[in-house]
């Protein structure tokens, strides 16, 4: 049974992205662990120091949230009629990073799904703080459903590769997982950084090609605009792409963010849902 792990904050954007991965995963036999935090900052230092006046104000946070998310989960039950699926609920008086980390672990959790929570009208702002922070420490892939949008089958799935590093089975597990599931098509695409590709390169295409063959992807070579983010939304539109997979590289990724932080700036950019599949170095 697939392990989906649904972080909310009762909003709008959350509550999409929930309805988005119950439709997304409908055939799917799911456990959804519906899991919201909350650290007041009034409770932050006392309750590292232990203080009893702030007790009190925990136990009321708790008890009103229990009731909060039971509703929900009983709401979601209701509206779902999905025999395959079933909810657990989970709440904590932590960080959103710190306590999807320790569910993720502790239940083997194998995706999370999460809206973008960026925010409204902020150019600045690509991506929400929380959520951003999750991508950096997710030891399972992240779904990102954009603000806005709607379920529809992914039938058009881009993968975004440098090349520079290696292939395997596990890495492309969940791409291929939604490849067979909607019978989809998948397409490669490189942003025209060199000529030609080196040895390593041609090496770790050749292995993508092997392990994507019975799908008859299709590549491309994009030019570099003006920066890598501005080469991914032209392929998205040219193709009319509905489904945008990466691979996250822990040292690409942070050097990423400090140089053009590409993951960032797409979440926010695009309407379609993106899929980072985590790799440790």
């Amino acid at each position: 049974m697939l392990k989906v792990l649904l972080p909310t904050d009762f909003s709008e954007n959350s509550r999409n992205a929930i309805d988005y991965a119950l439709h997304f995963y409908k055939e799917v036999e799911c456990t959804f662990y519906l899991l919201h935090t909350y650290t007041p900052t009034a409770m932050r230092i006392d309750y590292i120091l232990g203080s009893p006046g702030q007790i009190g104000l925990g136990d009321n946070w708790l008890t009103e949230t229990e009731t909060e998310i039971n509703e929900f989960r009983e709401e979601l039950e209701l509206t779902n009629h999905n025999p395959k699926h079933q909810f657990i609920t989970h709440i904590a008086l932590e960080s959103l990073v710190d306590e999807v980390l320790q569910v993720t672990i502790k239940e083997s959790v194998d995706i999370i799904v999460m809206g973008t929570q960026g925010a409204t009208g902020a150019k600045s702002v690509f991506l929400g703080t929380k959520t951003m922070n999750v991508l950096r420490i997710a030891a399972c892939p992240v779904l990102v459903v954009p603000k806005g949008c709607f379920y529809k089958a992914p039938k058009e799935v881009a993968l975004v590769t440098s090349y520079k590093r290696n292939f395997s089975a596990e890495v492309l597990a969940p791409l291929k997982s939604v490849l067979s599931r909607f019978e989809s098509s998948v397409h490669i695409m490189h942003i025209n950084e060199e000529e030609r590709l080196d040895f390593t390169q041609e090496s770790n295409r050749n292995t993508l090609d092997a392990y994507l063959n019975e799908f008859d992807p299709t590549y491309h070579w994009m030019p570099n605009f003006t920066n890598k983010t501005k080469s991914i939304q032209v392929f998205l539109k040219e193709l009319d792409i509905d489904f945008l997979t990466m691979v996250k590289y822990d040292h690409d990724f942070i050097e990423g963010i400090m140089r053009e932080p590409v993951i960032k700036k797409v979440s926010f950019s695009v309407e379609i849902p993106f899929l980072v599949i985590p790799v440790e170095n």
